[in-house]
């Protein structure tokens, strides 16, 4: 009974606190809370708290300035085409492991949240929401492949089609660290 009390006495923010050994409450972010029992705590230890509740956030954001920084450096630094391969690479691997994700991601939120839906519920509505879904596809789908004809991306860049084999010179030797890199891309 006494339990029941006291989980009617807090409030919904209250349920998400976590209450420390000195009885101080803190809540998601690292603040301290409106406990009961407030203790008083150094200045160290309170920055100490906010960056340990935050360092998602801060290791974010410290590492987009960092690779700021880096391009920018790495641009004046005059770097050779292969220099600029391998410098790149990360990033390259990044943006692919990217690609990859997204329609498995894509598909496993669309199916977990039909699961998630009640059958009645999903009759008329799941009807409508996949009406809606194939709709707006079509209407991108079309409007992508109406603008690649109108811009011609990669039109007028000199550039031409080659294709292995019909040129008459011959292949540039590849390095055993591109293969290497290849096994992982």
């Amino acid at each position: 009974m006494a339990e029941q009390h006291e989980a009617k006495g807090t409030s919904n923010g209250e349920a998400h606190m976590d209450v420390g050994e000195a009885g101080d409450s803190t809540v998601a972010n690292g603040l301290i809370g409106h406990g009961k029992e407030g203790a008083a705590e150094t200045m160290k230890q309170r920055v100490k708290r906010i960056v340990r509740a935050n360092l998602l956030v801060i290791l974010t954001v410290a590492g987009v300035i960092l690779g700021v920084l880096m391009g920018l450096g790495v641009r004046s630094a005059g770097l050779s085409r292969v220099q600029v391969i391998y410098f790149g690479f990360p990033g390259e691997l990044l943006i692919r492991l990217l690609k990859m994700i997204i329609i498995p991601l894509v598909v496993c939120s669309l199916v977990s949240g039909a699961a998630s839906l009640d059958p009645k519920a999903l009759g008329k509505l799941g009807g409508w929401a996949m009406l809606f879904f194939l709709v707006t596809t079509l209407i991108a789908s079309a409007i992508g492949v109406s603008m690649a004809f109108i811009i011609r991306p990669g039109e007028g860049t000199g550039a031409k089609p080659s294709v292995l084999g019909l040129d008459s010179g011959l292949p540039e030797p590849k390095e055993v660290v591109d293969s290497f890199l290849d096994l992982i891309r």
